[in-house]
């Protein structure tokens, strides 16, 4: 038997035979088994999902020790090209597991092997956060259902990066690392990504996998799982007609191979981009909704699954308009969190935090995020601000993060792969260096900030601000206030839950910089107001900044 652990990537592989024992790993690390058919198929990639019925290879993994004991995970077999086909496993606790096949190929049946699985130090898991295991939705404690967690409890801040088209052809590797490194840097922890079938890899008729482009995209999604960053995948694309040229089997297929590819990786699934899109792409809500429950059914991990809506106002999207699915499909079970397109442009981002505000007023509660914003096209438009007044609304408005856009990034134009950027302000030049665009900059410094905070704990409580036109205020009354202050200036803020014999740290940012500028402190027990380091007149600058008052502990 022949093993690798693969350099820089969160996968362990092995070639199988019957009674296998295979070499050591830890929770959520990617096992991958290869398997040889022995029969000939027409077409191996439709007779191996076969619509609404069971896969034709499936491999069960059931621990047998330590805190793996009495988990079973039943995961599809999926076609790699000619005889060859993969299951992928993340064994999600240590311990002794099992592994057996099951299939009416005599290739693909009756196989089976042991794994070893060891625990990560807590230095490992600092080191690379996705060790913590899948992204879900906190389920207790006194915000459940408000932000998300990694599988072991820990909160996970959702700082996204647009990514669309990243898994187009062409684009070198090196580009790529070089992305989910600064990334990762900044602190961001998801990149949102393009796996659509009807994006090139899938080919035109919709049954046959674009195998090389796949293997490509594949080893990017190890590549940013190994920095740490989720990468939020949709495996369609609403558009104009969609129904006439892809079939609801076809929909469903695919859904179903890219669980089974990708299933084992440090992904989130999102049902399709702007699925609402003309009139949801001529299937009806029926047909999406159906679809939402099958990708919760199919994904062993029932890892948290989402949809990407289209606004108001924008031509696609005027039959089905929906600032967030909140409006629509809050209340279906399968949907684990809520997204908002606000959409491109200074009103729309203005927009931010009522979106946010409506969903978090919903019931049951869901996180929601704000996947697609104002993007930084070019530098200075939107500019650095405005960046930061849509991700700190919506911060402070109760969402459970926010993404970015920006310059060549989303659409991934690059030397060796340019992209003709049609209506959109993207400068054709790469003399500017996109990925440190004012905004994204600023995306970092919120991720770092936050970071250095319970921001889990924060509630929105705009009530708490008074004397401000933009009343933006996170909070845990009498303890923590995180305030974002859009025109600078003066402010009072009600501390009268605390005690008038409480001392409280204040501290300004200066967010245009991404640092601190002053610090002081205040008693509590009563409305007290707060002035910001510059201000008009002795300062001609227009400002943002950032307020922190934490209560001293004895």
């Amino acid at each position: 038997m022949n093993w690798t652990r693969m350099p820089a990537m969160l996968l362990v592989a092995w070639a199988v035979a019957p009674a296998v024992s295979a070499p050591s790993l830890h929770p959520w690390e990617v096992a991958e088994l290869t398997f040889e058919a022995r029969r000939e198929y027409a077409n191996a990639y439709v007779e191996g999902l076969p619509d609404r019925s069971t896969p034709l290879a499936q491999v069960t993994f059931t621990g047998t020790s330590g805190a793996a004991h009495g988990k079973r995970y039943r995961v599809a077999m999926f076609w790699d090209g000619g005889r060859t086909w993969k299951v992928r496993f993340a064994p999600p606790a240590a311990g002794e597991w099992t592994w057996s096949s099951a299939s009416e190929d005599p290739g693909l049946d009756a196989v089976n092997g042991t794994v070893q699985v060891g625990e990560w130090s807590e230095a490992d898991k600092q080191a690379n956060p996705a060790r913590r295991g899948f992204v879900r939705v906190c389920r207790q404690g006194p915000r459940a259902g408000r932000y998300f967690e990694y599988a072991d409890g820990t909160p996970f801040l959702w700082v996204g990066d647009t990514w669309w088209n990243w898994s187009k052809p062409g684009i070198a590797f090196s580009s790529f690392q070089k992305l989910a490194d600064d990334r990762a840097a900044k602190g961001f922890t998801v990149g949102q990504l393009f796996f659509a079938g009807n994006s090139g890899l899938l080919g035109r008729g919709y049954d046959t996998p674009n195998l090389p482009q796949i293997h490509a995209v594949e080893a990017m999604i190890r590549y940013a799982n190994s920095r740490g960053i989720a990468v939020w995948i949709h495996p369609w694309w609403s558009r104009e007609g969609l129904n006439e040229r892809v079939s609801e089997e076809q929909m469903r297929r695919w859904w179903r191979y890219v669980i089974a590819r990708l299933g084992a990786y440090h992904v989130i699934w999102v049902l399709a981009g702007e699925y609402n899109m003309n009139q949801y792409g001529g299937f009806g809500l029926p047909f999406w909704k159906d679809l939402g429950g099958l990708v919760k059914r199919e994904d062993p991990y029932e890892r948290i699954v989402g949809t990407h809506p289209t606004p108001p106002g924008w031509s696609g999207g005027a039959e089905a308009p929906q600032w967030s699915t909140g409006e629509v499909i809050h209340e279906e079970p399968w949907l684990d969190y809520n997204q908002s397109q606000v959409g491109h442009g200074r009103w729309r981002n203005e927009m931010i935090p009522r979106v946010v505000a409506a969903d978090y007023a919903r019931q049951p509660a869901k996180p929601t995020v704000v996947t697609e914003p104002w993007y930084e096209f070019i530098e200075g438009n939107p500019s650095g601000m405005d960046i930061r007044y849509g991700a700190w609304s919506a911060v402070l408005s109760g969402a459970a993060g926010h993404s970015y856009g920006g310059g060549h990034v989303w659409w991934a134009h690059l030397p060796e792969s340019p992209t003709n950027q049609g209506p959109w302000p993207l400068e054709r030049s790469f003399e500017t260096n996109t990925l440190d665009y004012p905004g994204a900059r600023s995306m970092g410094f919120l991720a770092k900030f936050l970071g250095t905070l319970p921001w889990w704990t924060l509630e929105p409580h705009p009530e708490l601000v008074s004397e401000y036109a933009a009343p933006l205020c996170g909070a845990v009354p009498g303890s923590l206030y995180v305030l974002y202050l859009r025109y600078g200036g003066r402010v009072k803020v009600d501390l009268r839950p605390s005690r008038a014999t409480d001392r409280f740290a204040c501290v300004w940012f200066d967010l245009e910089q991404g640092r601190e500028r002053r610090a002081g402190q205040v008693n509590g027990g009563e409305v007290r107001e707060f002035q910001a380091p510059e201000d008009y007149p002795g300062s001609l600058q227009f400002k943002d900044w950032l307020l922190q008052i934490q209560r001293v502990e004895p």
